[in-house]
Formats: C-alpha cells, sequence, structure tokens
C-alpha cells in the first residue's frame, strides 16, 4: 500500500484493519468459511465505511475550478464517438437510503466457497481504492459538484455490527464521520 496517501493518521490505520480483513479472508480455508464468516463480514462492512468516509474527507479539501458560464460541455465540430458502454465504478463514493428490501434468493444461500471469493473480491477492490484516494477523491468532489442531498448515511455501521469490532474501530469511524459530514455534527460538539 501507498504510505504517501493524505492524511497518513487516518489511512494507516483503515490500512490496518483491511490488512487484517485480508489476512484473516487469506488464511481461511474457503470450504470452512461458514465458521469465520460473520466477524469477516463485520470487518469488511466497518473498513468499507471507513474507506467511503476518508474519501469524503479527502474531496472536501479539493478545490475545483470553476465552470466556465455560456460554454458548451461538447465540441460540435470534433467527429461523433460511438456510445461506449459505461464502465462500472470501482467502489460506490455515496451510500444510498434504500427502502427495505424482500430478501433475495441468495442472501445467505451461497456456499461457503462462494461468499469467501466475493469477500476477497471486495476487500481487494477496497484495497485498490485505498491505494490511490486521490483519484476518488476527485471523482466525488466532481460527482458531489452536481449532486445535492445527503450522500452520506447517519448511522455508516449498524450497532450489532459495531459490537464485532474493537473499540478502535468505532472511534476512528466516528471521527472519519465527523468530518465527512460536519454539518450534521456541528449542534453535537457545541456547547
Amino acid at each position: 500500500m501507498d504510505i504517501t496517501a493524505p492524511r497518513p493518521e487516518l489511512w494507516t490505520r483503515i490500512a490496518a484493519l483491511l490488512g487484517a480483513l485480508r489476512t484473516l479472508l487469506r488464511e481461511a480455508v474457503p470450504e470452512h468459511f461458514h465458521k469465520i464468516a460473520a466477524d469477516a463480514r463485520a470487518q469488511l462492512i466497518a473498513a468499507t465505511a471507513l474507506v467511503r468516509r476518508y474519501i469524503h474527507v479527502l474531496a472536501a479539501d479539493i478545490i475545483l475550478p470553476e465552470r466556465a458560464v455560456g460554454v458548451s460541455p461538447k465540441n460540435y465540430n470534433e467527429t461523433p464517438r460511438t456510445n461506449k458502454a459505461r464502465r462500472e465504478a470501482l467502489f460506490r463514493l455515496i451510500e444510498e437510503t434504500r427502502l427495505a428490501r424482500t430478501a433475495s434468493k441468495s442472501d445467505g444461500a451461497d456456499t461457503p466457497f462462494v461468499q469467501w471469493a466475493l469477500m476477497m473480491e471486495a476487500a481487494r477492490r477496497l484495497a485498490l481504492v485505498l491505494n490511490h484516494p486521490e483519484r476518488h477523491a476527485l471523482r466525488l468532489a466532481r460527482m458531489l459538484r452536481r449532486r445535492k442531498g445527503r450522500v452520506l448515511k447517519d448511522l455508516p455501521v449498524p450497532g450489532h455490527i459495531i459490537r464485532r469490532l474493537p473499540p478502535w474501530t468505532d472511534a476512528l469511524l466516528l471521527r472519519l464521520d465527523e468530518e465527512a459530514r460536519p454539518q450534521d455534527w456541528a449542534g453535537i460538539n457545541s456547547g
């Protein structure tokens, strides 16, 4: 991982949690993953929330240039391009609140090997995002320029998951949430 990442006091702690998760997953026997699945899932949920808020903190420090007034975003003199399929983002930067959904056929029905493989891929993607957070922060800053409204949930990680993690994880999550959503924390810390 890249030690020169911005805000190393935050980055190193997030990297430690993600590193512990990846070690746990690498050392697990995929066929017997069900024995540690709940703990691994809790670590993955916390690491995802930490990385997402870290990117939000970095994006808040980015100052984008002003948009030019009256200039079309497309140059009509250039030849038309073919429509390219949009790439799926490596990591979702915005937490959208969704209505409660019914359980899908795969919820909890996947084999331990499939659950392990999915978590390995999710942890790999988180590591890729954490290796180059500036790129994702710039993408988020551009996205937030267009988007209005809430972009992060009030409760980053449910309480039953926080109880499975060390106390420092909860403290780091609260610190990052406070920096990522300062307007929501303004009334809490005053007075």
